[in-house]
């Protein structure tokens, strides 16, 4: 009996696999915020003393209800400090909140399904196309880790008023908090939703839910409190993107990994999925077919199934009078598609429970594989060869473009030509068109080599770089053989040609000097030789 009540989440676990799979893939995968969540990690590392009041903005700016919150980056943190680096430290936090995820999504379902139900709906949910577009497209850390925990705080929101006269009330402001702690504003919309189907479930008696919903984020404010002390408690004018989207979109058999740009020719993947839309079809139809005698349970669909067309609408630009109110708590209105996806999720799981012949193992494999293979041509994220150990050498202009690396080829001497490799990274849509400048410095001010040229010799202008996008970039300069022996650097920044005007730095400086103390030393062996 005991390996039976296990059975089910282990199949959970083992049919999360698919979705974890290109997560072994070498390097880091290519998404909207590129390397920030690993450079973010990095800077948590090295600054301990913050540990209580830091907070990911590395190419970002503080946002009181946006802004990601620690907790997903301090479990990255304890992977690292076993002995991972960091790059697999972020894809194991990433793995688990996916496996999680199913399992949470599982006890959920269990509270109005049967065994075989819940299975359906923790598939369902696992790979809904929005999920794995949070992941492998948008590269939302935080948010990927909050799909597992959502799913607990809905569980909480519906249990009886009755439980909180027991020891174990205490632990029912857990998830409340830890959503918080992972994305402040995310927290409290989704806190609305699942008081909203609390009541509708329960009515007078989703009284406990709301007592522990104001509990635990009250508890998650107070520990947020260090980290608002630090940064200021700032709303930023530009954090939301009323960028809706249209309805067809949650149809749209396409994938893309563009941005959301809220036009008709938008990139970004929005589907609800055709295996969940299908699955709740079915579901819908058998609830009130005329010999069904679950009145409870299609209570519980017509609740939920109402729950996603309402958050549905929310995304649509109809709704754009309310996101004067919702526009603080997160970047974009789509982002409620993931609630969306977990009340889909369990109409979708009870389409097994209104005919006994759905529930035979044969079937229920049929049911079980068919999210799966729906998705599987989605798991295929792109890859860069990157294994960031530091942070970026600098962030330009207002948080728009970083350094990550540079390379120097060639001996910094007179006469010696010398190529400089840069390598940047779109952190945000990149409104001017920079050019880059190169120069030979020599330690007594004097300028011996100069360089000016777009980006990839003007195959690539930054107005033309996607957000998170990483582009190598490689610029050769020859430091005048008149000048003195040795003892030069490399100056190098960014500007906009039709004014002059520099990029600055986070550090409020135009221009980086390299190499810089403790960098690697200049490549000899692979120097352009002059013609």
């Amino acid at each position: 009996m005991r390996l039976v009540k296990f059975l089910y989440p282990l199949l959970v676990v083992l049919l999360a696999v698919f979705a974890i799979a290109p997560l072994e893939y070498p390097g880091a995968f290519q998404s909207h915020t590129g390397l920030l969540a690993y450079y973010n990690l990095i800077d948590l590392d090295q600054n301990p003393a913050q540990f209580f009041a830091w907070a990911p903005v590395v190419g970002r700016a503080f946002d009181l209800f946006r802004t990601e919150g620690a907790l997903p980056y301090l479990l990255a943190e304890t992977f690292h400090l076993l002995g991972f680096s960091y790059l697999t430290a972020i894809k194991l936090v990433y793995a688990l909140a996916w496996i999680a995820s199913g399992l949470a999504m599982y006890a959920l379902a269990r509270r109005w399904l049967s065994e075989n139900g819940a299975l359906l709906a923790a598939t369902i949910y696992v790979y809904l196309p929005f999920h794995i577009a949070t992941v492998y497209v948008r590269g939302a850390f935080a948010e990927a880790v909050a799909w597992a925990v959502l799913p607990l705080v809905l569980l909480v929101a519906t249990r009886p008023s009755t439980v909180d006269r027991r020891p174990s009330a205490v632990f029912s402001l857990l998830p409340f908090t830890l959503l918080f702690l992972i994305q402040p504003g995310f927290a409290i919309l989704f806190t609305l939703v699942a008081l909203a189907i609390a009541i509708a479930l329960r009515g007078r008696d989703a009284l406990g839910g709301l007592r522990s919903s104001v509990g635990g984020l009250a508890l998650g404010a107070i520990l947020y409190l260090p980290t608002i002390l630090r940064h200021g408690a700032q709303i930023t004018r530009d954090g939301f993107s009323a960028n809706f989207i249209l309805p067809f979109q949650l149809f749209a058999a396409s994938w893309g990994f563009g941005e959301s740009t809220g036009s008709f020719l938008d990139q970004f993947p929005f589907q609800l999925g055709v295996a969940p839309l299908g699955l709740a079809i079915i579901a819908l139809a058998l609830a009130w077919r005329g010999d069904a005698r679950a009145p409870e349970l299609r209570r519980v669909v017509a609740v939920f199934l109402g729950a996603a067309i309402v958050l549905a609408i929310l995304t649509f630009d109809i709704a754009s009078p309310l996101w004067r109110g919702l526009g603080l708590f997160v970047a974009h209105p789509w982002q409620l598609l993931a609630f969306v996806g977990l009340a889909l999720a369990i109409v979708a799981g009870a389409a097994i429970e209104f005919d006994a012949r759905f529930a035979r193992p044969a079937m229920l494999a049929f049911f079980v594989a068919l999210p799966v293979v729906a998705s599987y041509g989605y798991l295929a994220p792109r890859f860069l060869a990157a294994n960031p150990t530091r942070p970026p050498i600098a962030i330009f202009g207002d948080n728009e473009i970083a350094l990550l690396d540079y390379r120097i080829v060639g001996p910094l001497r007179h006469g010696a030509t010398i190529r400089l490799h840069l390598t940047w990274q779109a952190l945000r849509p990149v409104n001017h068109d920079y050019t880059v400048f190169v120069h030979g410095v020599h330690e007594n001010g004097g300028y011996y080599a100069q360089a000016d040229s777009k980006p990839q010799g003007g195959a690539s202008p930054t107005l033309t770089w996607k957000t998170g996008q990483v582009i190598s970039d490689t610029h050769t300069i020859q430091i005048d053989v008149d000048g003195p022996r040795e003892d030069y650097h490399i100056e190098f920044g960014l500007y906009v040609a039709e004014t002059g005007r520099r990029a600055l730095t986070t550090t409020g400086a135009d221009s980086v000097s390299v190499p810089r103390p403790g960098d690697p030393e200049p490549v000899i062996t692979e120097q352009v030789r002059p013609k």
